[in-house]
This record gives structure tokens, sequence and C-alpha cells, in this order.
């Protein structure tokens, strides 16, 4: 929660496994926070951008549903996005929180990859793994110049059920 918080070459992992459904590895809600070479191991909820303003650059992320979500302003450069194999058959990366149409908050993914993890790779039987799914009504997440491993869905965007 401290403003101006800088993080550098560390990993947060969270251990619940798969079956624990959310199990958040980090929640920042710092402004003008900055992670650098950090990874964020987890499966359902992994990072939680909370709120305020954050910048993520060549960082690691793990997780399976909804692993990068929250309300902040948010961008991630050159980073790693790893999917993994989900006890659902489903991966969706993002979940922006936007409530307000009048908010400046988002996910902006800039210049990374999206790829499966080694567990995901070695699954028996279909998964879906999508770019993001609407949290709430205004959510707004963008990717620009983004790799795409084969393993994303074309349809791109799941539906909020």
């Amino acid at each position: 929660m401290g403003d101006g918080f800088i993080g550098r070459g560390f990993t947060v992992r969270n251990t619940a496994g798969p079956q624990n459904h959310q199990a958040v590895a980090l929640r920042s809600g710092s402004d003008l926070s900055v992670f650098y070479q950090c990874g964020f191991e987890g499966y359902q909820d992994t990072l939680y951008a909370h709120s305020n303003r954050q910048f993520y650059r060549e960082c690691d992320i793990y997780g399976t549903i909804d692993f990068i979500f929250g309300n902040a302003a948010v961008v991630f450069q050159n980073c790693n996005i790893y999917a993994r194999n989900p006890p659902n058959k489903a991966n969706t990366v993002t979940a922006q929180g936007r409530s307000d149409p009048n908010q400046n908050t988002g996910i902006s993914i800039q210049n990374c990859r999206v790829m499966a993890a080694s567990d995901l790779k070695q699954a028996t039987g279909p998964v879906k793994t999508y770019l993001g799914r609407q949290w709430q009504q205004y959510s707004r997440t963008v990717f620009l110049k983004i790799f795409l491993d084969s393993i994303v869905d074309p349809a791109g965007w799941m539906p909020w059920s």
C-alpha cells in the first residue's frame, strides 16, 4: 500500500494450488508502484492490481483464471505471461474491474508474450485460453504488440457469465 513502492528481482508464489480457487499471490494498491524483473506465480487471481497507478516491466506472471485483475491504471511491458493448466479447462488472462465510465483505469499490456506454462503444454485434453473477460460493466483492457502462443483461443475474449 506504500506509495512509490519499487520491487526488483523477487518472486511471489502462492502455493494453494489449482483446486483452491481464488488465491492471490500479490495485491498492490500502491500509487506509482514499479515492479522490475519480478515473478508472480499462482493459479486463480494471481496478481491483483487493486488500485492507483502501477507499472510492471520484464516480469513473469503465471496463472489460470483472471490471473491479472483489478481496477488500477496498470501497464505491463516486456513481460512473459504464462497460462497454466486449469482445473476447469479454461483460462482467462485478465479481468479488469472498471465500474464507472469516468474512471481513468485499465490494463495495458505492451510488447509481452502470452504462452503456455510447462504444465499446460503437457495437459491432456483441450484447454481454452482467452485474453480476458469483462469483470465490471466498463472494463478496459488493451493488448498492444503482443506475441500470442497458439494456446490463445481465436475468439480472444470470454463473455462474463
